[in-house]
């Protein structure tokens, strides 16, 4: 079967014009001749004809596209076989691949136009993620863009999508996508996710508000090696804050730091296009601090800066007055800090003197301790010698770390903990004295019943004195505050 214009596919699909060739098959312009319909035909290169690798590829882009629904994505309309090559039949979008679109404007395309197409998009990867596909391959020549229709657009080819519940069409390593916009655990041979779908709509954005991508290079091992590598250019500073800051939280090169879902990126999109405050969201695993957290990925604030700043500022002054230095975000490999529950990470340090992770914790603990409990000898250090901080330094900072460590365990231990001021041991205490001191008085006082002290009593003298156990016998009488006469001398109180 050789494709040309004129080709009937199943004596139905008519084949017009070519409209586009990719790395599979041709995208032809056709006609529905039993529903009298325009259709676009897509159908298998004849080189690849009757490789199963292929129609693997051609079955699989069928079966995603068809559990797919959403006014953005391409509706797929049949699928076929014929003499070893597959055919799919979809919906005919009208427009042109925003691909020429950004082309025709190398400086970039308006704000107004470009956050409608982002929103689109994104909400159409988010339509697909959640029924379990990866595109895989997001770029401008995939998108296809109505200008006539106020910039409707329409997300083409999940040739090379995944779903969750198939079988790998390739080879463990091998990498699949455009390398422009291949993400960087893409471009290291991992597995595809949700996020690389992100990551590549980051690409996507960038291009569209400066013209250009933000990674270059000779060849695509070079421009993939710098996905992982390189940082992205910083975009204009004419453009939207919030709209920076998005596009280069996407750009993130560990996956947890990028939104967690499309659906949060159409979100933060949608506010900044009614102009509000939008609320920024990761995958990251969460810090106690928000200030604390950086979100793009560059400027690190918080406990990092102040441990960096403390001891870089430390010769100059009292630590922490000092410009504050930078860190990378916090990210699922890197350790917790503390969880603001009164537990706290216990550093040792060896005895000749504190080491570096021992300042850097000294230095950030003021900042983590409540305002209750602050150091007074902080301040001081360096206030009145601006010239011994660096000497005082390091067994300031020991100090510092052993009154932490100590506070920290105390209020972490079961022991330490507090009821009405005193520690809970000593309050058990207390409490079990009160209830002896109480028992006796209560016993003394007459108040508890004692029902077998009588007998008791008598069993016992019958044991010591048997003689006075015999029928006549005078026996030593009891009283309670009297005297008796017992035959032996008069007795007052209790015997």
């Amino acid at each position: 079967m050789r494709t040309e214009a004129g080709l009937v596919l199943e004596g139905r699909y008519e084949l017009r014009s070519l409209i586009a060739t990719g790395g599979m098959g041709q995208v032809w312009r056709g006609v529905d001749t039993e529903l009298d319909r325009e259709v676009a035909i897509k159908v298998l290169r004849e080189e690849y004809a009757f490789d199963e690798g292929f129609l693997k590829r051609f079955r699989a882009e069928a079966r995603h596209t068809a559990a797919l629904s959403h006014d953005a994505i391409a509706a797929l309309y049949d699928y076929g076989e014929l003499e070893g090559r597959a055919y799919i039949v979809m919906e005919l979008c009208p427009g042109r691949p925003l691909s020429e679109i950004i082309e025709e404007n190398p400086g970039g395309l308006p704000e107004r136009r470009i956050i409608p197409v982002l929103i689109d998009l994104a909400r159409a990867l988010d339509a697909a993620h959640s029924k379990g596909v990866v595109h895989r391959d997001v770029k401008p020549e995939n998108v296809l863009v109505d200008e006539k229709n106020d910039w409707s657009m329409k997300i083409t080819d999940f040739g090379i999508a995944r779903s969750s519940d198939q079988a790998r069409l390739t080879k463990t390593g091998l990498v699949m996508g455009t390398a422009q916009y291949l993400s960087p655990e893409q471009a290291m041979g991992k597995q595809a996710t949700s996020l690389s779908d992100i990551y590549a709509l980051g690409i996507v954005a960038y291009e569209m508000l400066v013209g250009h991508r933000p990674f270059t290079g000779s060849s695509q091992v070079e421009i993939a090696m710098a996905q992982v590598k390189k940082q992205p250019p910083e975009l204009p500073s004419g453009i939207h804050p919030d709209l920076r800051r998005l596009v280069m939280m996407c750009l993130a090169k560990a996956p947890a730091n990028r939104p967690r879902s499309a659906a949060a990126v159409a979100r933060i999109l949608e506010a900044i296009q009614r102009g509000e405050e939008p609320r920024f969201t990761t995958g990251a695993i969460p810090v106690t601090h928000v200030e604390d957290h950086d979100w793009t990925g560059e400027n690190p604030t918080g406990s990092a800066a102040r441990s960096r700043g403390g001891s870089a500022a430390s010769p100059a002054g009292s630590p922490g007055t000092g410009p504050q230095a930078t860190g990378p975000t916090r990210t699922a490999a890197m350790p917790l800090p503390l969880s603001g529950r009164g537990r706290g990470i216990r550093h040792r340090s060896g005895a000749s003197g504190p080491s570096a992770l021992s300042a850097s914790s000294a230095s950030s603990a003021p900042a983590l301790r409540s305002a209750a409990s602050p150091s007074p000898a902080a301040p001081a250090a360096g206030a009145g010698r601006p010239g011994a901080g660096a000497a005082a330094g390091p067994d300031q900072a020991g100090r510092r770390e052993r009154t932490d460590r100590t506070e920290r365990t105390s209020r972490g231990s079961v022991t330490g903990r507090k009821v009405m001021g005193m520690s809970l041991p000593g309050f058990v205490l207390l409490l079990i004295l009160l209830v002896v001191v109480l028992a006796a008085v209560a016993g003394g006082m007459g108040w508890l019943p004692v029902p077998a002290a009588g007998a008791a009593q008598g069993a016992a003298v019958g044991l010591l004195a048997p003689g006075l156990n015999r029928p006549g016998a005078e026996r030593p009488r009891t009283t309670m505050g009297r005297s008796a006469r017992s035959g032996h001398g008069t007795r007052t109180g209790v015997e």
